[in-house]
């Protein structure tokens, strides 16, 4: 392969691993230094359809795709590998943020976030999975659909969720109820901290 060509490849820009308790006295600062032209130059480059709702843009153009938080724009998972895209039923959603939360739990997902409300301060489950079996946790796990998913599998036997066990998937609830699915196959790289090959 060749890894010149990064729109060939993938390539992802994942700040999850910032979240993770971090120095808030230098976090704006240290977060624009380090993420700031990656998510700028990825943003240009996806250019396409919006599936926003009322806590988290999401865009999807043949360049990729990106999330991104509106309460906390640092927040943010851009890939330029094109998913898949379909629209699921309210019990599709369901069973999808059941597996994506069962894949956590069972180490067989990097992270999970899911986005509950847009509350003060926000319903929100991040879970991060640090080094082997060491994690780092905010928040609480609902029973209820969420507005918005993100789990990143990893080496998942037999996933439904993602051919081959491996990939990213992003459940959004759309303005008017519904649900879409976004699925991109294929290992990331567990911690980007700017542009990353994809294989």
């Amino acid at each position: 392969m060749n890894r010149a060509d990064p729109q060939r490849l993938g390539v992802v820009v994942n700040t999850d691993a910032a979240l993770v308790d971090p120095d808030w006295d230098v976090f704006a600062a240290e977060h624009e230094r380090r993420y700031g032209l990656a998510i700028s130059h990825l943003k240009s480059l996806v250019r396409g359809q919006s599936f926003d709702n009322e806590v988290m843009k999401v865009r999807v153009g043949a360049g990729g795709f990106y999330v991104q938080s509106r309460r906390f724009p640092a927040a943010f998972y851009g890939d330029t590998s094109r998913p898949s895209v379909r629209r699921v039923s309210e019990d599709e959603a369901e069973v999808i943020a059941w597996d994506a939360s069962a894949h956590y739990r069972a180490g067989e997902a990097r992270s999970l976030t899911c986005v509950y409300g847009d509350d003060d301060p926000p319903d929100v489950f991040f879970g991060y999975r640090v080094a082997g079996r060491r994690r780092y946790e905010l928040g609480a796990l609902r029973h209820r659909l969420p507005l918005h998913a993100r789990v990143l599998v990893e080496g998942a036997p037999a996933s439904e969720l993602v051919p081959g066990g491996s990939g990213v998937v992003v459940l959004q609830r759309l303005a008017d109820g519904a649900f879409v699915v976004l699925t991109a196959p294929g290992r990331r790289p567990p911690f980007s901290g700017t542009f990353e090959p994809v294989g």
